[in-house]
């Protein structure tokens, strides 16, 4: 097989995995109100499933970088078998408490299956040697979309959430099996050091880059998990049609990222994450400036605009740092950044507890503008570090 040939294979795998990746993630989040049925939760115990998610996956975090380190980001991602497999653990647990441990279970493997994914995915844009990041991203939600319209389509013919979760498992397994046989192969280096399992953070300038991407991963996982349950509770629509606003998120995201690529042969990627937050600032605003289904859905349009650009930059410059391989630079940064689940839907929840969600979206906002004054500091200090 020829070079352009394995390059165009992995292109088209790795996009198709992102999708698969977008499809799962929106197929528990868009089911959050049947979940919170299903179990009898209230809102500050909803939160914790997000919560036991992301716990999963920051403790997984250590592993996913020996792993990338040791074995590279195809091995790494053959964990997106494990991950399809459990998610229909989450909707047979006998009680909240095994629920929360499935969903941090559920968190660790599908941390993991992203390592790997994002690792080959550097690997193949290097293949290329021209901005594609930003592709790969766009079809993580169209992914996302896809699950929620699905989702809506289940609970109008009254499929229910078990039968739901059990085919997507069935199909996720599938699908990765086809994908993963294309992703890219790598040869780390075999030292002494990465035989040994240690925690690895990271330092200097990624360091500030990886709370840049703490910020972001707040805003992004608050809207995601939470969008669907805002358009509950505070719009007031109907359980089988609050999904829409995750899915004009989604849709509005994904757009963007198909134009990341173009935007970041014009701009630097500092100045491209400093505009993420002035745009995204802006959607939440309209988001919870009232209680019309139109606003609540303009805001989140702009708002997804606004995140679209956020991750592929961000993952771009933690994957093309000198002296680490791109899985094991993505793995560090997000050693840091993959907290910002924890403080993000986790917090909103215990918020909207005691006040309201459009409250709980204060919060995410005042976050956004602490993102863009950590910012300014990284371009300040490139600036510097350049001259």
């Amino acid at each position: 097989m020829t070079i352009s040939k394995i390059k165009h294979n992995s292109r088209i795998a790795i996009t198709s995995q992102f999708f698969l990746m977008g499809l799962l993630f929106s197929t528990i989040i868009s089911r959050f109100p049947a979940l919170k049925e299903i179990y009898n939760l209230s809102m500050s115990e909803l939160s914790l499933v997000p919560f036991a998610m992301s716990g999963g996956a920051l403790l997984s975090m250590p592993l996913c970088v020996y792993l990338s380190s040791r074995y590279g980001s195809r091995k790494v991602g053959l964990f997106c078998f494990a991950q399809c497999l459990w998610l229909s653990a989450i909707v047979l647990m006998p009680n909240k408490t095994c629920l929360y441990i499935a969903a941090m279970l559920y968190g660790s493997l599908m941390q993991l299956a992203d390592i790997g994914m994002n690792g080959n995915s550097i690997l193949v844009e290097k293949a290329y040697k021209r901005p594609i990041l930003g592709f790969f991203h766009s079809a993580f939600y169209f992914g996302v979309a896809t699950g929620g319209a699905i989702s809506i389509i289940t609970m109008v013919t009254g499929i229910s959430i078990i039968v739901h979760y059990i085919a997507t498992s069935i199909v996720g397994v599938i699908w990765f099996w086809f994908n993963h046989i294309f992703y890219l192969h790598e040869t780390p280096e075999k030292t002494s050091e990465n035989k040994k399992f240690k925690i690895m953070l990271p330092k200097g300038i990624l360091l500030l880059i990886a709370f840049v991407a703490f910020c972001g991963r707040i805003i992004e996982g608050s809207i995601s998990d939470w969008s669907t349950v805002y358009m509950k509770t505070m719009i007031e629509l109907t359980e089988m049609y609050s999904p829409v606003g995750l899915i004009v998120y989604a849709l509005f995201i994904a757009f963007g990222r198909l134009f990341t690529d173009t935007i970041r042969k014009h701009f630097s990627d500092i100045n491209i994450i400093l505009g993420c937050g002035v745009v995204t600032g802006i959607g939440l605003l309209v988001m919870i400036s009232g209680t019309n289904v139109y606003l609540a859905i303009t805001g989140l349009l702009i708002s997804g605009f606004g995140l679209s650009c956020f991750v592929p930059v961000i993952y771009t410059l933690a994957g093309n740092q000198k002296d680490v391989n791109p899985g094991l630079g993505i793995a560090m940064v997000n050693t840091v950044s993959g907290t910002g689940f924890l403080f993000g839907p986790s917090v909103i929840g215990f918020i909207a507890e005691h006040y309201n969600l459009r409250v709980s979206f204060m919060y995410v906002l005042a976050v956004t503008m602490i993102m863009i004054f950590l910012a300014s500091l990284v371009k300040k200090k490139s600036e510097i570090s350049n001259n």
